[in-house]
């Protein structure tokens, strides 16, 4: 499967487009798949996204940035966090 299959709010972003997570980064895709509607998804997330002091990290391109960004706020919208 794909983020794209899975997630309807996510393909309803993407419309036409290809995910780039689900085209370049696979293994994310799917560790984002397998969190999805739990609360470590957010954790992962953020490990994600944080560079670790002492770690060279290259980065997501922009685009896969906007990608994370829009899962994690259809996740929150279905997901709340609990306070």
């Amino acid at each position: 499967m794909t983020l794209k299959h899975t997630i309807k709010e996510f393909a309803t972003y993407l419309d036409s487009r290809e995910s780039i997570l689900d085209r370049d980064y696979p293994r994310v895709a799917g560790q984002i798949e397998l969190l999805w509607g739990y609360v470590e998804f957010y954790r992962y997330l953020e490990k994600l996204l944080i560079t670790e002091k002492g770690r060279d990290r290259s980065g997501f391109p922009f685009e896969a940035v906007l990608e994370l960004d829009k899962l994690k706020e259809i996740h929150e919208r279905l997901y709340p966090r609990a306070n």
